[in-house]
């Protein structure tokens, strides 16, 4: 057996686990062309980010619109969609994917955003929600006439492990150390580049609007928040914020946060998908 035909029996028994058809597998991630950026990337799109860092950039945009394909196809009955979803956020979630992942093409994008890096001294970029520094932060407010919303990369994203790997990083290679496919693996170990900036980019109102998410708060902005309440880390945030709906519906406040609303739950659903290779 070639090393080729190896790695693809690999990813198509995990994708079928997931309910995933592994016809789809050549166009979600093997014929990745970085070139064909996730968005309109001119170069006065990037502000301040050196020539690696714009490199790195486009191919984690690239993997999140690969995560938001692989994303829209998961069964709903597979363990990828119910530890983050209920089956009444599908429509929500596939409208978000599909945004992520439809803005692949450049000639046609159904929105847009600027991107900078930030300098190592942005008051920002060192103190996030959770306490720690931040990876990314992103203008999540309606855009006002033809200013386009602004994902402001910190320095922390091109050093932090959960930021290091793309989906290249590691071979479909079957159960070898060092495979995306080695067992005994945790979440954190498939975590991407592009895990974050999706999980960034569904915070966009432009994004949101596009994928018909109900808007809401005082400024009736569109896009997907960041939940309270349930911890610091993000995934297990996700998964309580789903047993909250799930087990506690009537302790919620009017007007809670729903899975679809949480950016991580979304971006989590989507990278739960490589687990089970």
């Amino acid at each position: 057996m070639s090393k080729l035909t190896k790695n693809l029996a690999c990813l198509t028994a995990a994708l079928s686990v997931l309910g995933v058809s592994a016809n789809a597998i050549p166009k979600l991630h093997h014929a990745r062309d970085v070139g064909k950026q996730l968005f309109p990337r001119l170069e006065s799109n990037y502000v301040d980010c050196s020539d690696d860092q714009k490199k790195r950039l486009a191919t984690g945009f690239a993997d999140a619109a690969a995560l938001g394909n692989i994303a829209y196809k998961i069964d709903q009955s597979s363990t990828a969609f119910t530890h983050y979803l209920r089956d009444e956020d599908a429509s929500q979630a596939k409208n978000l994917w599909s945004m992520v992942a439809a803005n692949n093409d450049p000639t046609n994008a159904p929105y847009t955003f600027s991107v900078r890096c930030a300098k190592t001294d942005d008051t920002g970029c060192k103190a996030s929600r959770t306490g720690g520094a931040s990876l990314a932060i992103t203008d999540s407010q309606p855009e006002d006439g033809e200013h386009a919303r602004e994902m402001k990369i910190c320095p922390l994203f091109f050093t932090a492990d959960q930021t290091k790997n793309n989906l290249d990083s590691k071979k479909y290679d079957g159960d070898k150390r060092g495979s995306w496919c080695q067992t005994g693996q945790h979440f954190k170990d498939f975590e991407t580049a592009g895990h974050t900036l999706l999980h960034e980019m569904t915070h966009l109102d432009s994004l949101a609007k596009e994928a018909r998410m109900p808007n809401r708060g005082t400024n009736a902005h569109h896009g997907t928040d960041d939940v309270d309440g349930f911890g610091d880390d993000y995934v297990v945030a996700a998964r309580g914020l789903l047993d909250a709906w799930v087990n506690h519906k009537d302790d919620l406040a009017d007007g809670a946060l729903q899975p679809f609303q949480n950016a991580e739950n979304i971006a989590a659903a989507a990278t739960a998908g490589m687990m089970a290779m």
